[in-house]
């Protein structure tokens, strides 16, 4: 019998209780290209040798982004960022097959910025007006040349250590050049400035609804080319504020079970690390994004913002279906929809949006009307020390008819009330009637009830700025 001999080459055979360990192979998935980065906010907020001055921070809450203060993350999840921009419907604003609509209420609540009243503006190419041109030259004399690199203006914000109005716009600028934007270079777009002349206004626009239309230009202009049958560029690079959609969709669609906390805003949890591990899950398990259950945003109650509820479903929408990556868009997706397919999406309404405005309004005014009570008391007390005071007088008569146009439209705010009335446009007033009517009456000599005699409410509600002058 032949003895077998056992080739050099030959392996030993593996114990019989020797568990194999099991691969998990991630799949090989396009990365999105994009310089709109979280990096450069994220270094120059956590530098740790040359943090923000408290003037620095300061002036950062006070333009209402504060949220950004809290930002965990200095990458783009390459992977998820591509899915998120394939997938994502530019015309109608949501993803998941309109399961999970992307609402100015969600940009909030996971960037912390303002959702004010007023729109933002953005200068016309070749802009002329005066105005404009001035804040556009005293912005480019902090540098040299016309076009500004997102670098060399993040170098700069380091060294205002002031918090001033020139640090405010540099700021905004900067974040909207290199993160929140639509820029595909790396040159700063200075067109924002039309609306950063009045520094102190700046938490009263609505920066969500403009990161939603830059979001979805952007997502437009990538799909057309991404997707285009002849490609004109090899690097196609996406401009858009890509983190927006990463951060809502983490939030917002749960996989499995959630393993983040909520709070806001959204981007003080999603650490980096956190990221990676629910992306690793998401496709060790289906190889493909898109799969859980699509949860309400979050519930935002605070004093410097206003109060948003987003509505919350009855029970979670299940997403069983896979959502792959498109090789190629359907043409009829990218060619321009009439308008009733675009107004069917799950939108904010004019009215919410006006609701909202109308809220503030009443905020404000009520705070007004305070102030005008204390203010009375004092000039009151001015005119009985300084009777002989013309400008004393002038100012008294003023305030006694601001008052009486206020309590004039409380009262028939209460009457209409009683009545079952709900329309607030009856209350509104106009200001420029009163403040001519009362320095008229008091140039002439003439007592000031005679303003009483009037019926309208809309006569006796003040401008407050001809008062003071």
């Amino acid at each position: 019998m032949k003895e077998l001999v056992c080739n050099s080459e030959c392996t030993p055979a593996e114990p019989a209780n020797k568990k194999r360990k099991i691969s998990h192979k991630m799949p090989k998935m396009p990365s999105l290209r994009s310089r709109m980065s979280p990096s450069g906010i994220y270094q120059f907020i956590n530098n740790p040798t040359n943090k923000p001055s408290d003037n620095q921070i300061l002036a950062i809450k006070q333009m209402g982004f504060e949220g950004l203060l809290h930002l965990q993350t200095d990458t783009i999840p390459g992977n998820l960022a591509y899915w998120l921009v394939s997938t994502f419907d530019p015309y109608k604003g949501c993803l998941l097959d309109g399961s999970l609509p992307i609402l100015e209420e969600d940009i909030h609540a996971c960037m912390g910025i303002p959702m004010g009243p007023l729109v933002v503006d953005e200068a016309p190419i070749g802009d002329k007006y005066p105005q404009f041109l001035s804040l556009l030259e005293d912005f480019k004399s902090q540098y040299e040349g016309d076009l500004i690199d997102v670098k060399v203006i993040l170098r700069k914000l380091s060294t205002q250590i002031d918090g001033g109005d020139s640090f405010k716009r540099n700021f905004i600028v900067y974040i909207f050049s290199s993160f929140l934007g639509g820029v595909k270079g790396n040159k700063a777009s200075l067109r924002i400035l039309k609306s950063l002349s009045d520094t102190s206004l700046i938490s009263e626009y609505n920066w969500c609804n403009f990161i939603k239309k830059k979001l979805a230009e952007q997502v437009l202009s990538w799909q057309k080319e991404e997707f285009s049958e002849e490609k004109t560029v090899k690097a196609n690079w996406f401009g858009g504020p890509i983190m927006v959609l990463v951060f809502i969709y983490l939030d917002r669609c749960v996989f499995m079970v959630r393993t983040v906390s909520r709070q806001y805003p959204t981007l003080s949890t999603w650490t980096k690390k956190a990221i990676s591990k629910r992306i690793q899950d998401e496709l060790k398990s289906k190889s493909s994004f898109g799969h859980g259950s699509v949860e309400g945003g979050i519930v935002i109650n605070h004093k410097p913002l206003p109060k948003i509820e987003l509505v919350q479903s009855s029970k979670p929408t299940i997403v069983s279906e896979q959502h792959p990556m498109p090789k190629k868009v359907i043409p009829s997706v990218l060619e321009e929809k009439d308008k009733d397919d675009r107004d069917r999406n799950n939108v904010p309404t004019s009215s919410q949006v006006n609701n909202v405005f109308v809220d503030k309004l009443v905020s404000k005014a009520n705070n007004l009307a305070k102030a005008f009570v204390e203010y009375k008391s004092i000039a009151s007390e001015a005119l009985n020390k300084l009777p002989s005071s013309e400008v004393v007088c002038k100012m008294v008569a003023a305030v006694d008819g601001i008052a009486y146009g206020f309590n004039l439209s409380q009262q028939s705010k209460s009457d209409e009330e009683n009545e079952g009335k709900d329309n607030e446009e009856d209350h509104v007033v106009h200001t420029d009637k009163v403040v001519e009517n009362v320095l008229r009456d008091v140039q002439e000599n003439e007592n000031v009830d005679s303003v009483k005699g009037k019926d309208n409410v809309e006569d006796h509600v003040v401008d407050t700025d001809k008062v003071v002058e």
